[in-house]
């Protein structure tokens, strides 16, 4: 999760999508991870797995070291499941099931993280790769995104294992190593990969959303956010062309002067706002506990609709939910300080929402720069806004039984937009079940860490992880999962013979 962008957590800031901080537990979940779990993490903090946009600058030897390690760390899981290293430096487990029958479980996380910038380095408390163990947290790069859910799915993994536990399903883990940088040659080869020995799986579960505490205005308890729709992404390049000369005669219409304008334009001139399925459905289940004249809105919202959008819009991070975004994220001109550059770049990072695409952003940017001295062209990898994943499925009740079980103080269990995008993506063609959830208590503070400097995850929040996903393996891969099954199927049974 993002990092990127990278994500705001659903209806407020979090980026993505994960917290160093926890809200208060229950007597029944209080428990710090185990000392030996926290090493695990803080050791695999220490391999510099940064992505890297070019895959011959992959730093493989720090990619092949954090799979020994996971190696050494997981020894009852390595003896367990099957391990085959894709594409040279991303991992897929396979955990066969009892049952052949049954469609597979897919848990995905990523190994690789962001660089940390060279100007902020004097300003970590710990150095981001030492995986320091200090004040109730462990701190440094990938313990907010992602290396701490990989450690914790492992872990959870191997205590099964240890305890002789069989899944009736088969569990397939998968670790990409360029989720920061698309994934197309992690997750999108293990996809891939996965596709050719015809698997077809039951559902995948990513990174994503959280629990929210405090976050939602007029709601105090706190509320897991579950993806159930992620935005596209699409990367464009704006190019100016000049002729250059000493900056002591400067052309009045210089490359920067023009790329200038036209960023400013499209600045001025955003996508309009519009309401997806999905954060209707967020809105509705939240009115109910945001007081009246919310619930009043949401109710009519055919008459109310416009004030509704407005006041969404008011809010950086509620407007994400309601428009496709653009944001300049790379700027590029110019080498000699008397010169007049005769190029000029930028690129500007496109979220697109539900109902538009890689034309009409094009259409969009083009008309909105108004400008033929600027040349528009998609940069890189597009990725479509994502299908929207039912909430009426067996697997859904069984993420949310899963989260209320590991996190009781959760009194609502909702979907929403996920503004980022994920590895998830990649498995779209095995599933139409995917789930964006990570399962951390966040605040509007604990949100800033990620990617951000002193990037660290409370021990407590990571306990809680290990324990959400020996529940959710448990829910979706044992004999509770046959349970939830039965029971949806009975409920579906009267609404598809026309029984209200």
């Amino acid at each position: 999760m993002k990092l990127y962008y990278r994500v705001f957590f659903c209806l407020f800031p979090v980026q993505f999508f994960l917290s160093g901080q926890a809200a208060a537990f229950s007597d029944t979940t209080a428990t710090a991870a185990p000392t030996r779990a926290v090493q695990k993490l803080a050791g695999a903090i220490a391999f510099h797995t940064v992505s890297s946009a070019t895959p011959g600058e992959t730093n493989a030897a720090a990619f092949i070291a954090l799979h020994r390690y996971l190696q050494k760390s997981f020894p009852a899981l390595h003896d367990r499941l099957q391990r085959k290293v894709i594409n040279r430096y991303s991992l897929l487990y396979t955990w066969p099931g009892k049952n052949q029958a049954l469609k597979p479980i897919l848990l995905s996380a990523h190994l690789d993280v962001v660089p940390v910038e060279e100007a902020t380095k004097d300003q970590w408390e710990h150095q981001p790769f030492a995986g320091a163990v200090e004040d109730g947290y462990i701190w440094g790069r990938g313990t907010m995104d992602d290396k701490y859910r990989v450690v914790a799915i492992l872990e959870a993994v191997e205590q099964l294992v240890r305890e002789g536990y069989q899944p009736e399903r088969t569990l397939y883990l998968a670790f990409g190593h360029d989720e920061e940088t698309g994934g197309e040659f992690g997750a999108g080869e293990i996809g891939a990969f996965l596709q050719a020995q015809g698997v077809q799986l039951e559902a995948v579960f990513d990174e994503g959303l959280a629990v929210a505490d405090n976050i939602v205005p007029g709601v105090t308890e706190p509320v897991a956010f579950v993806g159930t729709a992620a935005k596209g992404n699409l990367n464009l390049q704006l190019t100016v062309k000049g002729e250059g000369g000493h900056s002591s005669v400067p052309k009045r219409d210089s490359p920067i002067y023009i790329l200038s304008v036209a960023i400013s334009r499209l600045h001025d001139h955003p996508f309009a706002p519009h309401m997806t399925p999905t954060t209707i459905e967020t809105l509705e289940l939240l009115s109910a506990k945001m007081g009246g004249r919310y619930r009043f809105a949401m109710r009519h919202y055919g008459l109310l609709k416009g004030r509704v959008l407005k006041m969404l819009a008011k809010d950086r991070a509620t407007d994400a939910l309601i428009r496709t975004q653009m944001a300049p994220t790379i700027l590029a001109a110019g080498e000699k300080d008397n010169v007049m550059p005769r190029l000029a770049t930028a690129v500007v990072n496109v979220r697109i929402l539900s109902g538009e695409n890689r034309e009409t952003v094009l259409a969009h940017v083009r008309e909105a720069i108004a400008d033929e001295r600027v040349e528009v062209e998609v940069s890189g990898l597009y990725i479509p806004p994502s299908p929207v994943t039912s909430t009426d499925t067996w697997t859904y009740k069984a993420l949310s039984q899963t989260i209320r079980q590991t996190f009781p103080e959760v009194t609502l269990v909702a979907p929403a937009l996920f503004p980022g995008s994920t590895d998830a993506k990649h498995y779209s063609h095995l599933t139409s079940n995917i789930y964006r959830f990570a399962p951390q208590v966040v605040d509007r503070q604990s949100a800033k860490l990620v990617h951000n400097v002193n990037e660290r995850l409370s021990v407590e929040v990571f306990g809680r992880c290990i324990v959400f996903y020996d529940n959710l393996i448990r829910n979706t891969c044992g004999t509770a999962a046959k349970e939830l099954v039965i029971q949806h199927q009975k409920q579906a049974a009267p609404v598809a013979a026309g029984v209200k």
